[in-house]
């Protein structure tokens, strides 16, 4: 997919409606007039709605201020985490999406690369790998040192609540280390989901800290310092159209990373199914109907 494919692949990240691109291939517009620019190195600022809410601007700001420095803080943080080996479990998780060379990849807030590498890697050669961020300067930073030989890598400034493409696009999807911010976090599980074809995986991860370790003393002072840690697991936006879920703990315990399969569906219960054997009528509902409440 060359770039000139991969505009018309995009989407109005709003209503999901195609997008006209301009003749010098330096804009697209949506059928609401709305204009998302494409940058001289190819990035696309995809980012809607234009105007991000508070902690969505916020996270931008922070990031774009601390893209020099960030790898150096990130590694930091891990190396106090039990003294965690940050390289073997960037591989970790980036091994649950399950990639294979040829397959086509989205990456939700790839920063400054380093687990987008990992992906590249697994996608070459011939594959495809998206590459998004809120922040400019880590997305620029990321195009700048990342090795794209043998493949297809794209770039474009988004919100992992409003994605730009039509449902089933990508074989795979993984977010790490943000949507714990997000200020339309279910809305982001939803579209994370969405663009994943029926079989492809979905992975996520963000700060938690294990419910087991939160009151002993090294692990209390790592709360009380930095309230990110204090977040739950957000099991409660995962969407319905999933199987195989599983949910693992890293950096020593204090952080989650999620893991799922996307299905064309959702699972229901056959509540009407009579039970075998009995010499009555009895099923799911009927027992619901007697129980009490």
């Amino acid at each position: 997919m060359n770039q000139q494919e991969f505009l018309e692949s995009l989407v109005c990240p709003r209503t999901g409606t195609p997008l006209t691109i301009a003749e010098d291939g330096k804009s697209l517009k949506s059928e609401d007039g709305t204009v998302y620019e494409v940058g001289d190195t190819g990035i696309v600022n995809m980012l809607y709605p234009k105007e991000l809410l508070p902690e969505d601007a916020r996270e931008q700001y922070l990031y774009d201020q601390a893209f020099l420095r960030y790898d150096r803080g990130v590694s930091w943080v891990f190396e106090t985490l039990n003294h965690s080996d940050e390289a073997a479990t960037r591989r970790f998780f980036i091994d649950l999406m399950e990639l294979k060379p040829g397959m086509k990849a989205l990456e939700v807030g790839a920063g400054t690369g380093k687990d987008s590498a990992l992906i590249l890697d697994k996608v070459r050669p011939g594959g495809t790998a998206v590459l998004s961020d809120l922040s400019p300067n880590m997305l620029k930073l990321a195009q700048e040192k990342l090795d794209t030989n043998d493949l297809d890598v794209h770039y474009f400034l988004g919100n992992g609540s409003y994605l730009p493409f039509p449902d089933d696009t990508f074989d795979a999807v993984f977010h790490f280390g943000g949507i714990n911010t997000f200020s339309e976090r279910k809305r982001a599980f939803d579209e994370l989901t969405r663009v994943v074809k029926p079989g492809g995986k979905v992975v996520v991860g963000d700060e938690s800290v294990a419910p087991w370790l939160r009151n002993t003393p090294t692990y209390a002072t790592l709360l009380k310092a930095n309230p990110l840690f204090r977040a739950e697991v957000p099991l409660e936006d995962v969407p319905a159209n999933i199987e195989n879920f599983k949910l693992h703990y890293v950096f020593g315990n204090a952080f989650y990373v999620m893991e799922y399969r996307v299905t064309a569906k959702a699972p229901e219960v056959d509540i009407d199914l009579p039970i075998p054997g009995k010499d009555f009528v009895d099923n799911w509902r009927l027992r619901a109907e007697k129980a009490v409440d």
